[in-house]
């Protein structure tokens, strides 16, 4: 039955899927895309209440105690599109190179594909999020506004263009990774270069800490969980014979567990103190968290998978990996049991990644998003 009802929307979900990819909003102005949303459930009498700032909305379906929830993220990047599309981006400097336009139209497709099913043996709510792309984003927005209330668990779908179309990819515990920024100035009263002993040298503070921080680090934490720590600017010096009185370097740390992000931080300060310290340079650390590890619910995981496993062949059904990107879907992670699937969108001899002005997506993922979305909310549900 689900097959049926899912390819019957199948090409409406395409052209809502093109239409938006033809017109991209960034994060917090997706307002045209908002309404497109809302005309599209419209058009299968389901009515969609839009976010008050006008971005963004939920609807739910069904009756009864038990609540599950669907998530759908809406917003593009500020990326120059370079593919050849017929349907490529007309806003200049934005694209959906994230997929985004594909997980808004399998929305729509899941919650248009449980209406005309009916008989639910309880409710669902769909946020449509927008501005997962930015921090903070619209995940804590709508907890804000309380959409999370009452939820049992949530699910959400991601694109991926590694892993075979018709696929999806799931596991439990950590699917991917937090995500937090640092700034640290190292000062000193400046010099030059011909007696570097009578003046702490800021650039070679500075490179101390980029050298010696992940040797460091493996010392104090098991080399078993993932762990990124990349510096993606360094700034200071303006001439070759003087040492600057100030460098500044800024980077990110990612890491894959929920307990290691909570002490994270606090060891990155301190080891960047010890490290600073024979120098005689000051270090002024700014150490912003971001966003946790995404973390899969083994019992949603498992739910997720028997729903699936109805509506696929069984080796499409595979064990993914963990990525250490991050995704503000773990502001409900956090909060709810939750899932985030990995749904397969890889065209053959196209090699493409996220976040890539060429990015591509297989479009008949959709119709296999919206397939398992649907088979997995009944599942949750109990149906």
């Amino acid at each position: 039955m689900l097959p049926d009802l899912v390819d019957s929307l199948v090409p409406s979900l395409i052209e809502l899927r093109r239409d938006l990819h033809r017109n991209p909003e960034l994060g917090f102005s997706e307002f045209r895309t908002t309404k497109r949303i809302a005309e599209a459930l419209e058009t299968h009498g389901l009515p969609f209440t839009i976010r008050d700032a006008g971005t963004g909305g939920w609807l739910e379906l069904g009756a009864g105690d038990r609540l599950v929830a669907y998530r759908a993220d809406i917003d593009a990047l500020p990326l120059e599109e370079e593919s050849r599309l017929p349907f490529r981006s007309e806003v200049p400097g934005v694209m959906h190179a994230c997929g985004h336009d594909a997980h808004t139209a399998i929305g729509v497709g899941v919650a248009a594909t449980l209406a005309k099913r009916g008989d639910l043996p309880g409710r669902v709510r769909f946020l449509f999020q927008p501005a997962e792309e930015v921090f903070p984003g619209g995940a804590e927005s709508m907890l804000e506004e309380r959409l999370l209330d009452d939820v049992e668990r949530i699910i959400a779908m991601h694109v991926d263009p590694a892993l075979e179309t018709g696929s999806i990819g799931l596991k439990p515990g950590p699917v991917t990774s937090s995500s937090d920024r640092f700034t640290v100035v190292f000062r000193g009263p400046g010099g030059h270069t011909s007696r570097p002993h009578e003046s702490p040298d800021t650039i070679f503070a500075a490179g101390k800490v980029i050298t010696e921080m992940e040797g460091l680090l493996s010392r104090h934490i098991d080399t078993r969980t993932p762990i990124a720590v990349a510096f993606g600017a360094v700034h200071g010096g303006e001439a070759a014979n003087v040492i600057p009185a100030a460098v500044s370097l800024t980077g990110t740390v990612r890491v894959a567990s929920l307990e290691l992000w909570e002490t994270i931080g606090e060891l990155f300060v301190d080891l960047i103190h010890r490290i600073v310290a024979p120098t005689g340079v000051q270090a002024d650390i700014t150490y912003e968290k971001g966003l946790g590890p995404v973390n899969n619910d083994p019992e949603v995981v498992w739910a997720v998978e028997r729903g699936a496993s109805e509506v696929l062949e069984a080796h499409c059904v595979r064990s993914t990996y963990t990525s250490m990107g991050a995704e503000d879907f773990s502001v409900f992670s956090s909060r709810v049991p939750a899932t985030l699937v990995r749904l397969g969108c890889k065209i053959e001899g196209h090699k493409t990644t996220l976040h890539s002005a060429r990015f591509e997506l297989n479009e008949d993922a959709i119709r296999v998003g919206t397939l398992v979305g649907a088979a997995a909310v009944l599942e949750l549900l109990g149906a």
